[in-house]
């Protein structure tokens, strides 16, 4: 059965066009009932109103109709911009791949910047840990560490809590029979507590376990255990052979960046046939160790170099054979975040300039795009006003429409920075440990699809407005 209402709507509708002038029914008619469609539930609402004033409604009631009308005029102007959309798939398909790319670029970027350069070290109290290194100044060149350094520096360095040594080695282990190369790092044992590093199952190194003589004992990292003993709870007490000794697994670390370098497992210095070595240890010019320090609470970088430097300038008169006048010596440390991010910083910076760059010229295209596609819409518009749309009517529904726009463009950022952010992480992975901190920062996807949304919205009514006073004119 035919709605009444609908039925007089329609008969209303056909009675203005039998008005208007037969070349303005050729040209516009097709387009006259389209926006009639969408404009007669408005005098219909209209009209439902005035009949409640006339049976005595109360404000109240009015009031209490409003947020229902509200929703359903939103409603409305959603079906009918999805609609105008899907007459130009060309404009909607170009428009939202260009901010999309815009979006995801910026947020896979930035966040790649963020967990890189922005963000503290994943350590306890990252910004007091220091790298230690040792200079041939009038070569230009940078030298490692001695056991007999190391312990110098350690018992002088009263602005330093601890010096801890590092370095790394390739090793095979034994597992029942079955040989894996393994990167190893061999440590002191206050490695991990000057980190502020605890595992996530068992202890770390203990100060017998440096002692000479000592059950050899390994820590695990968190990929190792994963991918090489698939995840096993009971890991701890498992036996590996290594070096021609048995090494027993203590712990297991959790999953953070390892510095200066990525390690399978970890040992304490006495397990290391190298390191334990007599001759290594009695040798002040065998140099194979990186040093690390935290600074003692209070202490500042300028004091502590300082006071380094004091320490470096003692050494070189004490032993002058290992610090030759030829060469020059000193002593310097650096913020293990500066260290940790030095190489990729650069690259990183250039990478966020650019992708700020490509997000400005999505908008810019995006603005050309909406402002052509109004200029096209001028008959559309023109129509909608002679039935009786406002300005404030016109501006919803562009404003409508551009705010879906901006809604589908970030839906395709953030597909785009999904699917590029592992690429990101093998990319920053070459420059800094820091890599596996990265993932998609929620702060930054908002930024982006906020200046997207302003983009769309500002020239969306520009347009509008601009239409507007155009047919008020004419």
């Amino acid at each position: 059965m035919e709605d009444p209402e609908s039925s007089r709507s329609d008969k209303w509708y056909a009675a203005l066009l039998s008005l208007l002038p037969q070349q303005f029914r050729t040209d516009f008619g097709s387009d006259m009932e389209e926006v009639f469609r969408e404009q007669r539930v408005h005098t219909e609402k209209a009209g439902r109103w005035a009949l409640a004033a006339m049976w005595g409604a109360t404000i109240r009631d009015v009031v209490r109709m409003a947020p229902r009308e509200h929703f359903s005029v939103l409603l409305q102007d959603t079906r009918f911009a999805l609609r105008m959309m899907a007459k130009d798939p060309g404009y909607t398909f170009v428009a939202t791949a260009i901010l999309g790319l815009g979006i995801g670029a910026n947020t896979a970027i930035f966040s790649m910047v963020n967990a890189v350069l922005l963000q503290p070290l994943p350590y306890a109290q990252g910004d007091r840990l220091v790298m230690l290194h040792q200079r041939a100044t009038k070569v230009d060149t940078n030298m490692l560490f001695s056991v007999k350094e190391i312990d110098d520096y350690r018992r002088q360095a009263g602005s330093l809590s601890d010096v801890a040594e590092f370095h790394s080695m390739q090793f095979t282990l034994f597992n029942h029979g079955e040989a894996a190369r393994v990167r190893a790092g061999v440590v002191s044992a206050g490695f991990f507590e000057l980190f502020g590093v605890k595992p996530i199952m068992g202890r770390t190194f203990v100060a017998k376990d440096d002692n000479l003589g000592a059950p050899a004992v390994l820590l695990v990292s968190y990929e190792f255990w994963k991918q090489n003993q698939n995840a096993d709870p009971a890991i701890l007490g498992k036996r590996f052979e290594m070096n021609d000794r048995v090494h027993t697994v203590i712990g297991v670390l959790p999953p953070i960046p390892q510095y200066p370098s990525e390690n399978d497992v970890y040992m304490p210095t006495s397990a290391c046939p190298f390191r334990s070595s007599a001759g290594m240890i009695a040798n002040r010019n065998t140099r194979m160790m990186e040093a690390f320090g935290r600074l003692k609470p209070g202490v500042s970088m300028k004091q502590s170099q300082a006071e380094l430097a004091g320490i470096g300038r003692r050494l070189e008169q004490d032993y002058g054979n290992s610090y030759p006048k030829s060469i020059g010596y000193a002593i310097e440390s650096k913020q293990l975040k500066t260290e940790i991010t030095q190489r990729a910083k650069p690259m990183l910076l250039v990478l966020l300039g650019a992708a700020a760059f490509v997000l400005l010229i999505a908008c810019a295209n995006v603005a050309n795009l909406i402002l052509a596609r109004m200029a096209r819409r001028e008959r559309e518009l023109m129509i909608r006003t002679a039935v009786g749309a406002g300005g404030g009517r016109l501006l919803r529904q562009l404003l409508t429409e551009s705010l879906i726009m901006a809604l589908l463009a970030s839906g395709a950022g953030l597909l785009f920075a999904t699917g590029s952010l592992h690429l990101l992480i093998g990319f920053a992975g070459q420059l800094t440990p820091r890599a596996r901190e990265i993932s998609l920062n929620g702060w930054v996807l908002g930024f982006a699809v906020l200046c997207a949304t302003a983009t769309s919205l500002f020239f969306g009514s520009i347009a509008a407005l601009t239409s507007r006073t155009e047919i008020s004119s004419g």
